[in-house]
């Protein structure tokens, strides 16, 4: 089903996601399948849901009606060999309805006739090895490595513009990272989005002997851990110093550097939510630093130029994690964008609050009770900008 992608507010630009089967890839350490081995797209729902979504008044379906993209698919690839018999068919009809889409892959059956029938698109292509050998156990079901870069060239060549998955960046897979930069550099790819890979206990309890045997055990305890552990932080560093010094546009979740990574969607598709890396490179664009505050309607103001206008039931982009926020503050299930963002504003709890980036602090004096927010005539905080802070708070008597 066209879902809304409540899971990447102000991360991913493409606002709408559409996930089918489990995937028949088989990726050894894929959070989806972990996660729900048992999916299933219900498509004759699907198309029931299209073949209306101009008369409804869902948020998924004012979203479309709008002219958004979708990604197809964040859970699952739309061309495995689970999924291409489907995924064709929908393609003609979001394509007749005048529907863009995005594709996240690493390729498979059925893309020379999707190609018949998508125009212009974003391809984002998972790779993270040039090993055949590791591929073929970390992604049994999944093409070779080389066919994805065969693919990358056929895209390019087509008009298509393509960022490349370093996701996840593991050093038993992908060191030397350099052949791999090299590769992705010349393939004609524009960017790298790099993250390091993390296991929750449902998802590790969900391996497979063989799965298991494939990441392997020193590896899985690294992956589980709260905090990423310090020598695959070492080597996510050096994917990213690698991919930038090589000319690729570079993104990764929670980066405090700018970056044009998602310039291609925005030269592909009318419209897209924005991220916060747009506000992130508009600060460091415009001169904000730790003594120039930032205040809300600063930040509402450049955000909501690319989010829909009007009061909507948006309060699930809060997610489980904001739950408390109910107990303490009377939550609207439907307001406007710009209360949801002023929400994120005030709450660095919820995980898409700009004070999540370690850009954003907000200005404070410090007592023998503790920080103190310093506010606007609103009574909404002020913000200051660094490339780094370690804190939430920052005095602004001491800057």
């Amino acid at each position: 089903m066209i879902e809304v992608y409540y899971g990447e507010f102000l991360i991913n630009p493409i606002p709408l996601e559409l996930s089918m089967n489990y995937c028949s890839h088989k990726c050894a350490y894929c959070f989806a399948n972990l996660n729900k081995p048992d999916r299933r797209l219900d498509a004759p729902r699907l198309m029931r849901f299209l073949a209306n979504y101009k008369n409804r008044n869902t948020l998924a379906a004012q979203l479309l009606q709008q002219g958004y993209p979708v990604v197809i698919s964040n859970r699952t690839d739309p061309f495995a060999a689970s999924n291409y018999i489907q995924t064709l068919p929908i393609l003609e009809v979001l394509t007749a309805l005048g529907i863009p889409v995005q594709f996240q892959t690493k390729g498979g059956k059925g893309i020379d006739d999707a190609l018949q029938i998508v125009g212009p698109s974003v391809w984002y292509i998972t790779i993270n090895t040039l090993n055949e050998a590791i591929r073929k156990k970390i992604e049994p079901g999944a093409p070779a490595v080389a066919s994805r870069f065969e693919l990358i060239t056929q895209l390019v060549e087509r008009g298509h513009r393509v960022v490349v998955g370093i996701n996840p960046a593991v050093p038993e897979w992908s060191a030397p990272v350099e052949p791999l930069i090299e590769r992705i550099t010349g393939s004609g790819a524009s960017g790298v989005w790099v993250e390091c890979l993390h296991l929750n206990k449902n998802q590790e309890a969900n391996l497979s002997a063989k799965e298991r045997a494939a990441i392997t055990e020193p590896l899985l305890s690294r992956a589980k851990r709260r905090r990423t552990h310090p020598q695959d932080v070492a080597f996510y560093q050096t994917v990213r110093k690698t991919a930038a010094a090589a000319g690729l546009d570079v993104y990764s979740v929670g980066q405090p550097a700018p970056s044009n990574f998602f310039a291609v969607y925005r030269q592909v598709y009318p419209k897209t939510f924005p991220v916060l890396q747009d506000f992130i490179n508009f600060c460091y664009e415009h001169g904000y630093n730790r003594t120039r505050p930032i205040t809300f309607n600063e930040f509402s103001a450049f955000m909501g130029q690319q989010l829909p206008a009007g009061r909507q039931r948006i309060a699930h982009y809060l997610g489980a994690t904001a739950r408390s926020l109910w107990k303490k503050w009377r939550i609207p299930n439907e307001m406007t964008y710009r209360q949801l963002l002023g929400i994120l504003w005030e709450h660095p709890q919820i995980k898409f609050s700009p004070l999540r980036q370690h850009n954003f602090a907000y200005a404070g004096l410090k007592n023998d009770d503790g920080w103190v927010m310093v506010v606007d005539e609103t009574e909404m905080p002020y913000v200051l900008f660094s490339p780094w802070f370690d804190d939430y708070f920052v005095d602004i008597r001491e800057e």
